[in-house]
């Protein structure tokens, strides 16, 4: 079963029941490497930035090679201005004249199933996706012996050996107490561990350095959720939205606690706008708001509910079209 949603600014595709494969083959295997290409670019991509202006590099890196192929195999020889040329122009679709001929470029040539495969199997991708939403006053220290400390705490996280970690990330704590990244770390291997109570307790710190941190807001209520306590879990992602209303992360985690604890009307709303942010923003995570969509209606048909998926559509200006 298939639904189609008509969206304002663009349309897409709803696959309820099942995922649907790629057309045909040969697209299958320019999407592969295609993203192959783009994750060895996106190795170039430093940490050390907003998340927003990572995803926007990683989505640099995959237009390139979208164009790229295209121009190779239309064109032929050294395509590199003209690459970087069409990319500039933004455009779904571009025309490029050469020798009295005229070829179409798609910029965006099957650009969601490229971002899915790499989210799902470059590394890179998943750890520039997976660090810190930018740089605050207290983000990093500039304490030596905090950050090798710190440093030393985040080459044993890589390798999963979370008490190892914890153990550098307090002694970069000692040594800087103030150091808000090493306090988000510090969370994050509590949790890994399962020691979510503690991981909270570090989450809080951090808050106290940076009261609007994303990524200790966010952690806190996913440490709620593990905790069961969805009633704290939904009001820090409510808090999430409020100081941040322009990012996905928040109304993605409503909608999934909201929807456990059986409030579908503000689980389906939210998961609906956690789908229209990401969209806009190319988000990889888009493809995660889609798969909770196609549960929600699935489950709330079972339910004899569907008018609760249909109203969020309609209160996210979203046409249903069967």
């Amino acid at each position: 079963m298939k639904l189609t949603y008509l969206l304002k600014r663009y349309c897409f595709a709803l696959l309820l029941l099942s995922a649907a494969g790629y057309s045909q083959a040969n697209d299958e295997e320019n999407i592969k490497s295609i993203a192959n290409e783009a994750c060895n670019c996106t190795e170039k991509i430093s940490v050390e930035q907003p998340k927003d202006s990572i995803i926007k590099k990683i989505n640099e890196c995959i237009r390139t090679f979208i164009v790229t192929t295209q121009m190779v195999e239309e064109l032929g020889g050294d395509v590199k201005k003209q690459v970087e040329n069409t990319i500039a122009k933004g455009e779904q679709g571009t025309t490029v004249v050469q020798n009295g001929k005229t070829y179409t470029i798609a910029v965006n040539k099957n650009f969601d199933e490229i971002q899915e495969y790499m989210f799902n199997n470059c590394e890179s991708v998943k750890t520039l996706i997976s660090t810190n939403n930018g740089l605050m006053d207290y983000s990093m220290s500039k304490n030596k012996k905090a950050l090798k400390f710190y440093n030393e705490g985040t080459d044993y996280e890589v390798k999963e050996m979370y008490d190892m970690a914890i153990v550098s990330y307090t002694k970069a704590l000692k040594a800087d107490s103030k150091f808000s990244f090493a306090w988000d770390n510090l969370g994050l291997c509590y949790r890994k561990r399962g020691n979510y109570k503690e991981a909270i307790k570090c989450y809080e710190k951090s808050l106290e350095l940076d009261p609007k941190g994303t990524t200790p807001l966010q952690n806190i209520a996913v440490a709620y959720d593990y905790l069961k306590d969805y009633k704290n879990a939904a009001a820090t992602y409510e808090k999430f939205k409020t100081l941040h209303p322009d990012n996905p992360e928040g109304y993605f985690g409503a909608g999934r606690t909201y929807y456990i604890i059986n409030d579908f009307e503000k689980g389906t709303d939210n998961m609906f706008k956690a789908y229209k942010l990401y969209k806009v923003q190319q988000s990889p995570y888009v493809n995660d708001a889609l798969q909770n969509l196609r549960f929600y209606y699935k489950d709330l048909k079972e339910k004899n509910k569907l008018e609760i998926f249909n109203q969020a559509a309609k209160n996210n200006n979203v046409n249903i079209t069967g």
